[in-house]
Order: C-alpha cells, then structure tokens, then sequence
C-alpha cells in the first residue's frame, strides 16, 4: 500500500489514519501485536522512521502501546476499560500500597535471615 502523493497531510498522519481505523473499526482487537517496524515500512512503502513516527501519532492518542524488545500492541481504551470493571476508588490504591509495602518489608526480613542485604526498593 503506498501514500497518496497527492495528498497533503504528512505520510506520518496518513499511516497513523490508516492504522487507526483498523483499530477503531477495524480488525485489529485490543492487546493485538502489530506487525514489526520493517513490515508496516514495506507495507506502506516508506522508511522506518516514518512508521515510527506514525506509531508515536498512535501511542499520543492512546490506541497502541511499546513494550521493548517485544513490539507495538493494540491498547485498551481507558474508556472501555473503566467500563469493563468500573472505575478504581483511591481506597482502593491505598490498599494496594499498603500491601506492597508489607511484602517489601516481609522480603527484606528474609532476605536479613538469609545472610543476604535486602534488596533497595
């Protein structure tokens, strides 16, 4: 697929729309692997960097997210998230806090145990 020459938006946007659409409309389901940088290059017909900039358009806006090493994913709207399991209460987090920092505690005791420095955390 090339890039209408003719068009004036820079190539970045018209990829970036294109791959919105399959994802807002689309084929392409939340947590889907996109594929690599070199593929969506040859599909589109132009450099790398251009893709990546295009797929910056698209992690702006919170469609699609970078995990290193492992590539570009789909990412679930907030929107349909917080729908899916409501919205998180601050007591909740606090909770959640509260037990991370017990079982930090709970490790660096064995770790002490153990003859062993606790890890920094």
């Amino acid at each position: 697929m090339t890039i209408a020459a003719h068009d004036p938006r820079p190539k970045k946007v018209q990829i970036a729309d294109v791959l919105r659409s399959e994802i807002t409309g689309g084929p392409l389901p939340s947590g889907h692997r996109l594929a690599s940088l070199r593929e969506l290059a040859d599909r589109f017909e132009v450099t790398t960097v251009t893709i990546g900039n295009a797929l910056q358009i698209l992690m702006d806006e919170g469609l699609v997210t970078s995990v290193p090493t492992r590539g570009y994913f789909v990412q679930t709207p907030a929107i349909e998230s917080e729908a899916a399991t409501g919205p998180v209460e601050r007591d909740e987090i606090n909770a959640i806090h509260s037990e991370i920092r017990k079982l930090a505690a709970r490790v660096a005791e064995l770790e002490k145990q153990a003859g062993r420095a606790a890890p920094d955390l």
